[in-house]
C-alpha cells in the first residue's frame, strides 16, 4: 500500500468518524422514564373493576411496540412509542376543562404526584421531540381519541383510569423489553 493510499484511507476514516459524531442522536433518559412510571404507579389505586366495561372502547394497540431487540430502528420505534404516548397524553392531562374528577365517583389521585408526573412528562417530551418524525401513520391517534371521548362524554373517572393504566403499561413494557434503548446515567 502506498503512502498516499494510507493517507487517503486515514482521511476517509476520520471523515466517517466526524460524520458519526456530528449526527444528531435522539435519546430518552431511562431514569426519567422510570421516574414517570413510578409516579403514575403511586398516583392512586389500581384500575377499578367498575371501569372494566370501558375496556371495549379503550384498548391500547399493543402491537405498536417492535420486537424486543436492540437494533437502531427498533430502538427508535420503541422510544417513539414512549414519546408519542406521553406527547398525546400531555394535552389530556393539561386540559383545564377535563381535569380528573376527585372524590366519590372520581379518581383518588395524589395531586402532588400528578404534578410531579406532569413535570417529568414535559421533560421527556422535550427530550424526545426529535422522535416526532419517526412514524406518521397515526397508529395511536384512535386510542387517544377514544380515551378523550370517554373522559368527555361517558365516564370521566374510568377514562382517566384507563389512560393511567395504559401509560403505565407503555412505560413498563419499554423499560423491560427495550431497556438498552434508553440512556442511563452512570453513578460518579
Amino acid at each position: 500500500m502506498t503512502p498516499s493510499s494510507v493517507l487517503l484511507l486515514l482521511l476517509q476514516l476520520c471523515s466517517l468518524q466526524l460524520m458519526l459524531v456530528a449526527m444528531p442522536t435522539c435519546h430518552l433518559q431511562g431514569t426519567l422514564v422510570q421516574e414517570a412510571h413510578n409516579l403514575l404507579r403511586d398516583l392512586g389505586t389500581p384500575f377499578p373493576v367498575h371501569c372494566l366495561p370501558y375496556n371495549a372502547n379503550i384498548s391500547f394497540p399493543s402491537s405498536v411496540f417492535p420486537a424486543a431487540t436492540a437494533n437502531h430502528q427498533q430502538c427508535r420505534r420503541a422510544l417513539w412509542v414512549v414519546y408519542e404516548s406521553l406527547d398525546k397524553a400531555g394535552p389530556i392531562f393539561n386540559d383545564e376543562d377535563h381535569v380528573p374528577p376527585v372524590g366519590e365517583g372520581g379518581v383518588n389521585w395524589d395531586v402532588k404526584k400528578l404534578d410531579d408526573f406532569k413535570n417529568v412528562q414535559d421533560r421527556l417530551q422535550e427530550q424526545g421531540s426529535c422522535l416526532s418524525d419517526v412514524d406518521t401513520s397515526g397508529v395511536l391517534s384512535p386510542y387517544f381519541s377514544n380515551v378523550t371521548a370517554v373522559i368527555e362524554q361517558e365516564n370521566a373517572a374510568c377514562g382517566w383510569q384507563a389512560l393511567r393504566r395504559d401509560l403505565l403499561w407503555v412505560l413498563k413494557s419499554a423499560l423491560q423489553n427495550h431497556h438498552k434503548c434508553f440512556t442511563w446515567s452512570r453513578a460518579h
